[in-house]
């Protein structure tokens, strides 16, 4: 088990390292954004890539959801942080509708 956790933690490690380009996005940028784009009832956002900012999972509760397929929620929140999506090296969403 914990040779796992080291492998890991090496793995991401190397990940943060190699990671380029503009800065990484932190947890309180993607929160704001998702927050002046959406009706959010409830929101988490936590950087799962031991600091580098290149790996995400974001929960997101709004109104926005309500009739929506969870792929199209996906793809709003994608469409929201298009651009840091795009340097980050992993991303998990949950998405929950209102249903008010």
């Amino acid at each position: 088990m914990l040779r796992l956790l080291l492998r890991q933690r090496y793995q991401t490690t190397q990940l943060c390292r190699h990671f380029s380009a503009p800065p990484p996005p932190n947890e309180a940028s993607i929160k704001k954004k998702l927050e002046e784009s959406l009706k959010v009832e409830n929101i988490s956002v936590q950087d799962i890539s031991g600091g580098c900012g290149a790996m995400f999972q974001i929960y997101v509760q709004s109104e926005d959801f309500n009739g929506l397929r969870t792929l199209q929620q996906h793809k709003l929140i994608k469409n929201i942080l298009k651009e840091d999506v795009a340097n980050m090296h992993g991303l998990t969403i949950k998405t929950e509708p209102t249903n008010r």
